[in-house]
């Protein structure tokens, strides 16, 4: 039935979808920062003809998680007073020069450039989170917009598995000329989209917001009721919004999903992650596995790749613990056994462990990659998106992200010096134990929000008494306006989601249904 309308109806989710994957090609360029430092990183150590030490090689790979935090702060300012499109073009001038800068230091010939290159693009990164996700969101209709802004998870991953293909043929100052040309095509690409209706209307532009309406829906559309709904949310929500009180945030209905979502990112990022993406290459050196460590990374990329993809039709349809339940089980069950190898590694002899359980490293990173794809990687940013009430969503979302971004430097720096001075194994035992308490965390802590309104999630955690009419009256009489904002890091991603749910008599006809 739904696949029946999508084909009826196809000339109003094209212009949508090219949106969506225009917009998602800085997700794809985050990719290759994070993915160019696990076939680069192993290639510059190999071919390096000028000073550097081994703190240095922490650095370089940690510092695109230094310039996000700053990024994600100061792409707020363009994409106000600019717009989303002209935020979205800018930053891809971050990830140009960046890696120019990168590539260049093969004749420069000093780590200060790959500081500097390295930087830019962590700058870059900041910037994609909100420009891109907000940018998708706002271009997509209600009733397509969970889909399509999966596109940029999948962009991500699509990212970092291009870098570990190419960077198992090239050098790494090739590896970043390559994602120089990238992002130019991106850039021109962008110039040929619109800007999104919301942001027009929103800055006086009406006429030139329903223009830009009519052409993401198609020319065919009657745009009339969902601009008529998006100048009424605009209306209530510049009415409703004043200044935010420290009192204010000190309530239950936002300190508990605020600590909750906290808990979350951190337990994202304890479970090895990045240090995963970034070290992908070395972690298979180190393990001695049976398949060239080129080859097992390319493998784990695509696995990564493809469940990415699948797991935004999982969300909707499970529910969000369920997601995280399994995700957290799984992913501490297969970093158990990656500790396992390496334990048996340092009793019996690298040349015994491998010859008996070399192939253990790269299973155990497929299912670990499965699992994390299938929950932990988007379900927190969800979530968060979910719970926050929505007058804090934009300043808690900010906070929570900055968090998961603190969290993920912390790993990424320090993951190398933890196998050094704790061992492999006891690593990822940690990490598994850490998993395997974001488990308990999620079962004793986290309410379901599927389904769930904004004023029932106040109700849960403020436990503030239900209104005696049912929701389903209410939203049956009155349109339902959300404003949602996730922002993510790691292989992360944010919405803001600017969810409009008709009346009942207006949901049928022209409508385009979910796919």
């Amino acid at each position: 039935m739904v696949k029946q309308r999508l084909m009826k109806n196809p000339q109003k989710v094209l212009p949508q979808l090219m949106a969506a994957v225009v917009g998602s090609w800085g997700y794809f360029c985050m990719g290759t920062v994070r993915g160019w430092g696990s076939p680069g990183l192993p290639s510059l150590n190999r071919t390096l003809d000028f000073e550097m030490d081994a703190d240095d090689f922490k650095w370089i790979s940690a510092m695109p998680m230094c310039g996000s935090f700053f990024g994600a702060l100061a792409i707020s300012i363009p994409m106000q007073y600019c717009g989303r499109k002209k935020a979205l073009m800018g930053h891809y001038l971050l990830y140009i020069f960046g890696s120019l800068i990168l590539g260049l230091t093969c004749i420069g010939k000093h780590k200060a450039m790959l500081y500097a290159g390295r930087l830019l693009q962590g700058f870059g990164v900041g910037c994609t989170t909100p420009a891109c996700q907000i940018y998708v969101s706002e271009c997509s209709s209600p009733n397509v917009r969970g889909r399509l802004g999966s596109i940029t998870a999948s962009s991500l991953a699509l990212g970092i598995w291009v870098a570990y293909i190419i960077g198992a043929f090239v050098e790494w100052d090739n590896l970043a000329f390559i994602f120089t040309v990238l992002p130019v095509l991106f850039l021109f690409w962008t110039c040929l989209m619109p800007e999104t209706p919301i942001w027009l209307l929103t800055h006086g532009m009406e006429d030139e917001g329903r223009r830009a309406l009519q052409q993401l829906r198609g020319k065919n559309t009657n745009v009339d009721a969902e601009m008529r709904r998006m100048k009424e949310h605009h209306e209530k929500t510049a009415s409703s919004h004043g200044s935010i009180r420290l009192g204010d945030l000190m309530r239950g209905p936002v300190m508990k999903p605020f600590g909750i979502s906290l808990g979350i990112m951190f337990f994202q990022q304890a479970t090895g992650i990045n240090a995963m993406i970034f070290y992908t290459v070395s972690i298979f050196q180190v393990a001695g596995s049976s398949i060239e460590s080129r080859y097992a990374t390319i493998i784990v990329g695509g696995v990564q790749l493809v469940f990415t993809i699948a797991s935004g039709f999982f969300v909707d349809r499970y529910g969000r613990r369920i997601l995280l339940l399994g995700s957290a089980a799984i992913t501490s069950i297969s970093l158990t056994s990656m500790g396992t190898f390496f334990y048996f590694q340092r009793i019996w002899g690298a040349d015994t462990a491998t010859e008996l359980l070399g192939w253990l490293p790269l299973v155990s990173l497929i299912v670990f990659f499965v699992a994390y794809s299938g929950g932990m990687s988007n379900v927190p940013f969800i979530i968060m998106g979910e719970m926050f009430p929505s007058q804090y969503r934009t300043m808690l979302g900010t906070i929570t992200s900055s968090f998961n971004l603190i969290v993920t430097l912390v790993i990424v720096r320090f993951f190398p010096d933890m196998l050094i001075h704790l061992g492999n194994d006891v690593t990822f035992f940690i990490f598994a134990g850490c998993t395997l308490s974001s488990f308990a965390f999620v079962y004793f802590l986290l309410p379901e929000t599927k389904g769930r309104t904004l004023e029932e999630m106040e109700e849960l955690f403020g436990n503030v008494k239900k209104d005696d009419k049912p929701a389903e009256d209410e939203q049956a009489a009155l349109a339902t306006v959300s404003t949602q904002l996730t922002t993510i890091s790691d292989n992360q991603y944010g919405i803001v989601d600017h969810s409009i749910v008709p009346p009942a008599n207006e949901v049928d006809g022209d409508r385009v249904a979910v796919f």
